[in-house]
């Protein structure tokens, strides 16, 4: 316990009131935990971890002032392959229908879009980005769906000439 010597019940508690986040907040209450007395591993099995991590939570308490133990660094992440504007005109384009941009396709999907900002930016994406940029978008991505093989394809007709497509009759 002496990773926490230092730093009273008290303070944890507090510090468990003024927490943000739900993973910051278990740290603090595994940090409350163990100055209960509780062992690593009963505290492992409680906040569904193993006891390394427990050990690496109370070691931040070591480390580093109160307040700043139960988060983590700021870590930015991959740069974006588009700069903001590029990705401000791409979320613009994407909210019009594809033919309105000269392609064939009613709707967006990602193969499409991957194609689209090859051609525009000169970027690549796989097919999980292009469904995480048309997500941050607001729009959904269709997939095929099979034809069922029990239709009538009179009544399908029938159908399909009934619809609106478009908003034309």
């Amino acid at each position: 316990m002496s990773r926490l010597d230092d730093i009273s019940l008290e303070e944890l508690q507090e510090l468990r009131e003024q927490t943000e986040g739900e993973i910051p907040r278990e740290r603090v209450l595994a940090a409350i935990g163990r100055k209960q007395g509780d062992e690593l591993d009963r505290l492992a099995e409680r906040h569904g971890v193993v006891e390394k991590t427990i050990r690496n939570w109370l070691d931040r308490f070591a480390r580093e002032p109160i307040e700043q133990a139960p988060y983590d660094d700021y870590r930015p992440g991959r740069p974006s392959k588009l700069d903001e504007e590029q990705r401000e005109q791409l979320f613009e384009q994407l909210q019009q229908p594809p033919t309105e941009l000269g392609y064939e396709q009613q709707a967006w999907s990602s193969t499409l879009l991957i194609d689209h900002v090859k051609d525009e930016y000169d970027v690549e994406y796989s097919k999980g980005h292009a469904r995480k940029l048309m997500s941050k978008a607001e729009l959904s991505y269709r997939t095929a769906r099979p034809r069922n093989h029990e239709a009538d394809p009179g009544k399908e007709a029938e159908f399909q000439e009934t619809v609106e497509k478009n908003g034309q009759n």
